[in-house]
């Protein structure tokens, strides 16, 4: 982004940010606030420009198992109740399975002993029963490749999507794949092919995010519903 149009986003001068660049002037809490907008940043990335300009940070940053989030896990848990018998899954933005129901669990193979130790990528990526039920794997994987792509793009490099990605592409297979958004052909929506017990099913996914999110993990966090597709 230029500094032209850093300033017109911000409302400030190309002048103020060139001295904030250079050092020659220290932008407020609000300034920063105002930066950090216009580069629509996350949450979690603003609280860490604002501690970095030598501020505290304003935006919340609890974790999944806080009271703060009790209102957020029970909301989570209506969807993955109405969504029954069809597969939801609570995720972060690392794609770590926070909460699931029981078809998510029947369909990765496991039981609520792996909520919040499991990631959704590693059972898509790595070698296993869930990699190996998924007929159009490449599809699949290159669609969650483009996404962790753009968690990269706006959390850094070095952030929990970052080194899930990176654990990721070390997978047999990940290198080939295509890192182009649009090769997929033939449909609406890319479905998900699942074999189970000999049995194909076909589903597509919707993904639901908490509204007005005052908190870093509460912005994060998307519910992810698996419907199956009719033919």
């Amino acid at each position: 982004m230029s500094q032209l149009d850093l300033a017109l986003g911000a409302s400030v001068s190309t002048r103020h940010v060139s001295f904030m660049e250079s050092e020659r002037a220290k932008p407020s809490a609000d300034m920063v606030l105002r930066l950090a907008e216009a580069l629509d940043l996350p949450l979690r990335e603003r609280n860490a420009m604002l501690t970095a300009a030598g501020f505290a940070p304003m935006f919340g940053d609890s974790d999944w198992q806080s009271e703060q989030m009790a209102e957020v896990r029970r909301a989570a848990a209506l969807l993955l109740k109405a969504h029954e018998p069809y597969p939801a899954v609570v995720l972060d933005v690392a794609f770590n399975i926070l909460d699931a129901n029981p078809a998510a669990l029947g369909m990765i193979r496991a039981d609520r002993d792996v909520l919040g130790r499991a990631n959704l990528v590693d059972y898509v990526f790595n070698p296993g029963p869930v990699r190996d039920s998924i007929v159009n794997w490449s599809e699949v994987a290159e669609y969650l490749l483009h996404r962790m792509r753009e968690g990269v793009r706006r959390h850094g490099p070095q952030s929990a999507m970052g080194a899930v990605m990176r654990r990721a592409m070390l997978q047999p297979g990940a290198s080939a794949l295509s890192t182009v958004r649009g090769q997929w052909r033939g449909s609406v929506l890319l479905p998900l092919t699942f074999v189970t017990g000999g049995v194909t099913t076909q589903w597509f996914t919707t993904v639901t995010s908490f509204g007005a999110p005052q908190d870093a993990l509460a912005e994060e966090i998307t519910i992810e519903q698996f419907h199956p597709v009719e033919h």
